[in-house]
C-alpha cells in the first residue's frame, strides 16, 4: 500500500490538482476540541472507512508567536483506508507554516493550504499530524483555522485505475473551524 501513496501523490501532483476544495463547508466548533465525522457527506456511495477528526489548539496566542495545531484523525469503520486524507487552511495572520505527519505520509504546505496523504489506516488506528504556524507580529483579533479529513478509497484495479479528475473532496469533507485569540 505504500507504493499507492506515493504513485497517487506523484499524478496528483503532476496534474495540478489540489485536495483542498475552493468552498468550505464551515461547521462551528467548541472552544478547544473540535470533532467530525467525514463520512456525512451527500455522495451516493459514502466511503467504506469514515474517518474522525479530532483538533487540539490553543486558546489564546501572544502576537508574533506559534500555534501548534494537533490534528488526529481516527479510522472509525470496519475496513482500512487506502488513502487518507488530513488537511485545510491556516489563520490569515499566518506568516509562516510547517506540517509534519507520521512517517510514510507525503505532507505539503503551500499558503495558507495544507495537506497529507497517508498511509493505510487500519480500524481503530490513529495518526497524528502537527501543524504549525508562526503568527505575525501585526497580528490581532481571532486566529481562525479550519482542517477536514477524508478518505480515499482506491479502485480495486490499483491506482492506476483511479480517475483523479472524478473526486469530488469537496462533497466529502466537512471542515471543522477552530478559533485562537490573539493576544497583544
Amino acid at each position: 500500500m505504500r507504493r499507492h501513496l506515493t504513485a497517487f501523490a506523484a499524478t496528483a501532483m503532476a496534474a495540478g490538482v489540489l485536495f483542498v476544495p475552493q468552498s468550505a463547508n464551515a461547521a462551528t466548533a467548541p472552544p478547544t476540541v473540535a470533532t467530525l465525522g467525514a463520512s456525512a457527506g451527500a455522495l451516493a456511495s459514502p466511503p467504506l472507512s469514515p474517518l474522525k477528526l479530532t483538533a487540539y489548539y490553543p486558546r489564546r496566542a501572544w502576537a508574533g508567536d506559534t500555534i501548534v495545531y494537533t490534528l488526529k484523525t481516527r479510522n472509525v469503520g470496519s475496513w482500512p483506508t487506502d488513502i487518507a486524507y488530513v488537511g485545510g487552511y491556516v489563520p490569515k495572520q499566518a506568516r509562516r507554516v510547517q506540517i509534519i505527519g507520521p512517517s510514510g505520509s507525503y505532507c505539503e504546505a503551500k499558503g495558507r493550504e495544507v495537506g497529507c496523504l497517508l498511509n493505510r489506516l487500519r480500524p481503530g488506528r490513529t495518526a497524528s499530524v502537527k501543524v504549525k504556524v508562526w503568527l505575525r507580529g501585526s497580528a490581532r483579533g481571532t486566529a481562525t483555522a479550519e482542517f477536514a479529513t477524508a478518505s480515499i478509497d482506491v479502485p480495486a484495479g490499483g491506482i492506476d485505475t483511479l480517475n483523479i479528475y472524478g473526486i469530488d473532496a469537496g462533497v466529502d469533507l466537512k471542515y471543522v473551524k477552530v478559533r485562537t485569540r490573539i493576544l497583544r
